[in-house]
């Protein structure tokens, strides 16, 4: 259970807005002021187990610069399974040509 102090701390807010026909949206002004998100700004969308999560670009770069190892140990995984399964179809590719 978060203590007083915590409850302080922690800020949340629900809203609804509406999606135009071109797919855009306005972020209410009172979040982005407290954000400190400007008109012109970049954010990045994440799509995460059927949400969409949106950051601000400064947040994410500072995200990938201090996690460096596990985004390391992504890539290596992701290429591990990569070849993986190049292997599989090359071993295939062998028993057909023999």
């Amino acid at each position: 259970m978060l203590n007083s102090m915590n409850k302080m701390n922690l800020r949340e807010r629900i809203r609804t807005v509406n999606l135009g026909k071109r797919g855009q949206f306005v972020i209410p002004e009172d979040i982005r002021k407290d954000l400190g998100i400007k008109g012109g700004a970049t954010l990045v969308l994440i799509e995460k187990m059927s949400e969409i999560v949106i950051k601000k670009e400064s947040d994410v770069i500072k995200a990938i610069e201090g996690e460096d190892i596990f985004w390391k140990t992504l890539s290596e995984e992701a290429m591990r399974r990569a070849w993986s399964k190049e292997d599989e179809i090359w071993d295939k590719i062998v028993k057909v040509s023999k």
